[in-house]
């Protein structure tokens, strides 16, 4: 009789060995298919995770690499950004405090895209247009959720 309980033991064992981590512990990964030059320029927020998320933003771009974020929501603030320490990554970049921002993902048209960090201390899913474009704001969403964010915590940004 001991050996139904052993094997049992042992299958629920490897199951839990299987999940693997949760997604909040698994980690994030930034786009590999990035070009600064498209990705620079205005976009407005339409969902953001965290505090103080711009209504409307504008990344500026030096060739190959993101050089800053501009607030254009008329508080005027500016981040001048650096390329992230140790990564060939060109969609990963640093703020002057070494705050960490990533694109995760961007559409083919350079339309829609999801910004985190590894922390998961912001998310943002920005676009070129304040209203729109619903199917890519959904893949968005969507792919916070894979990379571990709560798309239900996100607020909407409305025009």
């Amino acid at each position: 009789m001991r050996k139904p309980r052993t094997l049992t033991a042992l299958l629920l064992l490897a199951l839990t060995a299987c999940t693997g981590p949760s997604q909040t512990e698994a980690p994030i990964a930034s786009t590999t298919r990035f070009e600064a030059t498209r990705f620079a320029g205005p976009w407005v927020m339409r969902h953001a995770l965290g505090a103080n998320a711009p209504e409307a933003l504008s990344f500026e771009a030096d060739q190959d690499r993101i050089t800053a974020l501009r607030y254009i929501d008329g508080t005027g603030q500016t981040l001048a950004f650096a390329p992230a320490p140790n990564t060939p990554h060109r969609a990963r970049f640093s703020d002057a405090e070494g705050r960490a921002y990533w694109v995760l993902w961007v559409d083919d048209g350079y339309r829609t895209a999801l910004l985190g960090a590894p922390d998961r201390r912001f998310a943002w899913v920005i676009d070129r247009n304040a209203t729109g474009g619903t199917d890519r704001i959904e893949a968005a969403l969507r792919l916070a959720k894979a990379n571990g964010y709560r798309p239900e915590d996100f607020t909407p940004y409305q025009p």
